[in-house]
């Protein structure tokens, strides 16, 4: 990747070193990703059952624990846990009835909690993954990296990105891929890790955020919002606490 995809420059500034990688970031707006890319017909193998179980039982180091549990505790108690808050939203824009597709659907437990008032459509690149989603009546999954599947003429009122975009190695064809598929007025949904946060200011190359192979681009809510403008979305709002490693945003056509 040598040029930007939110702002088009090529000035790139070495960051970090974590274990293999190096994460670049564009001089002008603070886009990064990991160098090197991974292949991307490799892709669908970081997604095996395998691995898949290997990373949900890696043993975390105390701090990592102590943090995964008072995040889970405080979603629970503020009802807060993405599945929710994303549901929420569908609720508050959408008619129902209306068609979502979710990008990157896992096993298929966030549109699980919509096919009650939404026509869902899952695609999951993890054939492991998409197997367990398969097992839940009245959803409709995809297998495929989301990049390369022909859609034909399918448009949606809704299209949703769990924490997904960090995962993809060319960004910007995702969203404009999305952009395509939304009916007019159409609203995208995303949520990814936040490469602006205060906490990874702090930690450096051991933040959160950073996954590689896994997680391999990075956004800050201004370049994001930039990408989002430039694609074409017109009203686009974006939440981000400052020592939040996440954000959240939705997007209208």
């Amino acid at each position: 990747m040598t040029i930007c995809p939110v702002c088009a420059s090529g000035e790139w500034r070495k960051r970090y070193r974590i274990e293999g990688w190096t994460i670049e970031e564009c001089e002008a707006c603070g886009f990064a990703y990991i160098d090197p890319m991974p292949v991307r017909e490799d892709r669908p193998g970081c997604y095996s059952e395998e691995k898949v179980v290997d990373r949900n039982t890696k043993e975390k180091n105390p701090l990592q624990k102590l943090s995964r549990f008072f995040k889970r505790l405080f979603s629970k108690a503020a009802n807060r846990d993405k599945g929710t808050i994303f549901y929420n939203k569908l609720c508050s824009s959408l008619q129902p009835g209306s068609k979502v597709l979710d990008i990157g659907c896992g096993d298929g437990s966030f549109i699980c909690k919509a096919k009650g008032d939404f026509v869902c459509t899952g695609i999951e690149i993890s054939g492991y993954l998409a197997s367990l989603a398969g097992k839940r009546p009245g959803i409709r999954i995809i297998i495929g990296d989301f990049l390369e599947t022909d859609f034909k003429d399918e448009r949606y009122d809704c299209v949703t990105m769990i924490s997904i975009l960090e995962h993809l190695d060319d960004p910007l064809a995702a969203v404009k891929k999305c952009f395509g598929l939304l009916e007019a007025r159409g609203l995208l949904l995303l949520k990814t890790v936040n490469y602006g946060s205060f906490n990874r200011s702090i930690r450096g190359g051991s933040w959160t955020g950073f996954r590689p192979p896994d997680h391999v681009v990075y956004f800050k809510p201004s370049n994001l919002e930039l990408m989002l403008k430039n694609t074409g979305f017109k009203k686009i709002n974006i939440s981000a606490a400052p020592f939040n490693d996440n954000m959240y945003c939705e997007a209208f056509k």
